[in-house]
């Protein structure tokens, strides 16, 4: 995560622009301090992808006990031709993009005419996550025109292109890895810079079976509590903590309360975290937790708020058989 250097990258036959900068570092520290500080802590789920975090959860993707991934992947395998949406001259923004294999599934049901058309803006918090993924999409589909942005969503949104006839993608249930506030202001942000005319396809997570639910967070191979983990040693890059991942153990189970399931980091002993920056430390109790992901599961009725906070319609809800996830498409009519 480059918080110090904007550039303009081009290689390999696409363009990258990082905004992280216009953030800056210092702002970095402050909202990992401070939720450190509040209580009960907190970091925030974006923190997990550097490089290391990005492929650990690509390895994520492909457990069996995973199943959000290639369920999603199966609706949109064969959405393209259900869509009444016209992919020509048609500017996709990909927020969250990371990995690639799910926008190819929609560029692989159109004709290399069309393809030719398109201009892929992929936007993540992940540089190496982008490069990588254009790298990959640029040898299946040369004639895609890419222009990659690396950018934290919630506080760059406005930085997105401006271009009309857009399609804005948000895949793989990210949004409910925000807070239910921040669900709300992304979706009122998003719809404040749609314009009419634009289309929005978002991936859902459905409410399902708890067994099922924890089980996908709680592998047998524990690739999930090495992605928890890593966010400790990005934190120690971006804010100088001393953090030892071997002092914490990964923690995740469905809060029905909140229709959520949790990730945390439970402390094995007493912990004192100092800060490069600061002569200020934490503390954390053998047992305390730093609450590090949610993962919120929805409803029908929670689809529908979430078009009404941005000012989209539902034009159509794609399902798999069981249910358990949703492709939803929305759209900017007024």
């Amino acid at each position: 995560m480059n918080y110090t250097k904007k550039e303009l990258l081009t290689k390999g036959g696409f363009q990258l622009i990082n905004y992280l900068p216009s953030i800056g570092i210092e702002k970095v520290r402050e909202e990992i301090i401070a939720g450190l500080k509040t209580i009960p802590k907190y970091i925030a789920s974006k923190f997990f992808y550097d490089e290391k975090g990005s492929e650990l959860f690509e390895k994520i993707t492909q457990l069996n006990e995973y199943y959000p991934t290639r369920t999603e992947k199966k609706i949109l395998s064969t959405i393209v031709s259900r869509l009444n949406v016209d992919f020509t001259n048609i500017n996709i923004v990909d927020i969250g993009s990371g990995d690639p294999t799910k926008i190819r599934l929609l560029f692989s049901q159109l004709s290399e005419q069309v393809v030719s058309t398109i201009i892929y803006y992929p936007v993540d918090i992940s540089q190496s996550a982008i490069e990588k993924a254009a790298e990959k999409l640029i040898l299946e589909f040369p004639m895609l025109k890419i222009k990659g942005i690396v950018a934290d969503f919630i506080f760059q949104l406005k930085l997105l292109p401006k271009t009309k006839n857009r399609l804005f993608c948000f895949f793989g249930s990210t949004v409910g890895n925000l807070s239910a506030t921040e669900i709300e202001f992304f979706m009122n942000m998003l719809g404040n810079e749609m314009q009419q005319g634009d289309n929005f396809l978002l991936g859902i997570d459905m409410i399902k079976d708890v067994a099922v639910l924890e089980n996908a967070y709680n592998d047998e191979q524990q690739i999930t509590a090495q992605f928890n983990k890593n966010i400790l040693k990005v934190v120690n890059n971006l804010s100088g903590t001393n953090f030892n991942p071997n002092e914490f153990e990964h923690l995740a189970f469905f809060n029905a309360e909140k229709n959520s399931i949790e990730m945390h980091l439970k402390a094995l002993k007493n912990v004192a975290i100092i800060f490069d920056s600061s002569t200020d430390k934490v503390y954390l109790k053998k047992g305390e937790t730093i609450h590090t992901e949610n993962s919120h599961k929805f409803n029908f009725n929670k689809i529908k708020t979430i078009g009404l906070w941005a000012g989209l319609d539902i034009e159509k809800v794609f399902a798999d058989d069981n249910r358990w996830f949703n492709v939803v498409h929305y759209k900017k009519n007024k």
